[in-house]
């Protein structure tokens, strides 16, 4: 697969906030790499007997990196905005492979979009 829909960083939160206070998350970037989109289906989930949740937003596939893991964000970088005001998205689930095309070693992200 060919990695050409834009670049993607992922970063690692961290509370900021002093002891006892409100958690103040921090990102501080982990990966940077060129991504390409992998299609996908949203089946709903129902965490409750009544309520039906939707958790993916999309998924997508970078270079790998084996220290990138479920709740890291991903911000994507072809925004003109700064990442404190750039769409974030959760990473739900990172899968750690190989490329069937060109066997490259990859990682297939799972994400969902935060909404403030």
């Amino acid at each position: 697969m060919i990695l050409d829909k834009g670049i993607c960083t992922v970063y690692a939160t961290e509370n900021s906030a002093e002891a006892g206070k409100m958690p103040v998350d921090r990102l501080t970037q982990k990966h940077q790499s060129w991504y390409g989109e992998l299609s996908f289906e949203t089946s709903p989930a129902y965490p409750t007997e009544y309520r039906e949740d939707v958790e993916t937003s999309s998924r997508i596939r970078i270079l790998q990196n084996r220290a990138v893991t479920s709740r890291d964000i991903v911000i994507f970088t072809d925004q003109t905005v700064s990442p404190a005001d750039a769409e974030q998205y959760e990473i739900t689930r990172a899968y750690h492979g190989i490329d069937e095309d060109s066997g490259e070693p990859i990682t297939d992200l799972t994400i969902r979009r935060i909404l403030v």
